[in-house]
């Protein structure tokens, strides 16, 4: 069993702060897991793609790479990149990753995923590879945002992966998280970085917004503004 690798980043915030913060950018980690595999000879899945950040970071370097998302219009615009670059290996779906089988899609060599993760797609995974053939996302801690009192519900703890990897047949190669935690002189200060990262509509919407003010109201003065889970696991020959 892999050890987890953890790394946790922690500083003041500074005026400004959340105007620079990029709450979906794609992991340095996932990204160099993936490339250890021999993807020219691999048939990739994106999972939960959106408009397809991690397909296009990976689109050259793949013999074939799927991307597939409910979103309808973010696989449109997807589409209609790959078009514009004339990238014929790319091929984008809308579906439901927790409904459709992957079989549907042809031979798949690997599934990768960007902050889009369930036990559901774990389990549609692990059908439709074949043993030795791996996994490899990066999804929400449970620790995102968990001064807010709420948590998405794609978003996993380290013993919730590690126990839907082996409830499918997966083989843990890597295991790691990451936490990036931003403190706060004054109250003031926390509110302003959310309004500067424009995040306030989208947690008044989640119902995020009064659990944050009541944690503040609390003297919280610390926000986890960065949480990530980054897993690399391998197929094994069946569920244990």
């Amino acid at each position: 069993m892999s050890e987890w690798k953890e790394r946790r980043i922690a500083r003041t915030y500074r005026p400004g702060d959340g105007r620079e913060a990029k709450h979906s950018l794609l992991s340095e980690t996932l990204l160099s897991l993936i490339r250890e595999e021999p993807l020219r000879e691999r048939t990739v899945l994106d999972v939960g793609c959106g408009n397809g950040r991690l397909t296009f970071a990976l689109a050259e370097e793949t013999g074939r790479i799927i991307g597939i998302d409910w979103s309808d219009q973010a696989i449109e615009q997807a589409a209609e990149r790959a078009r514009a670059q004339g990238l014929s290996r790319v091929a984008f779906i809308c579906c439901d990753a927790e409904r459709i089988d992957y079989a549907e899609l042809g031979p798949i060599d690997l599934v990768v995923a960007h902050l889009c993760m369930s036990d559901e797609i774990l389990r549609r995974a692990g059908a439709v590879l074949a043993p030795g053939c791996c996994i490899a996302f990066s999804t929400l801690h449970k620790d995102q945002w968990k001064e807010s009192g709420r948590s998405s519900r794609f978003a996993y703890g380290e013993q919730d992966v590690e126990t839907a990897l082996a409830a499918v047949g997966f083989e843990p190669v890597y295991l790691g998280s990451e936490h990036q935690i931003l403190s706060f002189a004054a109250a003031d200060d926390a509110l302003a970085y959310l309004e500067e990262s424009g995040l306030v509509s989208k947690w008044k919407a989640e119902s995020r917004w009064e659990g944050f003010l009541a944690y503040l109201e609390r003297g919280g003065r610390e926000l986890t503004i960065r949480a990530r889970v980054t897993v690399k696991a391998r197929r094994r020959s069946a569920p244990a």
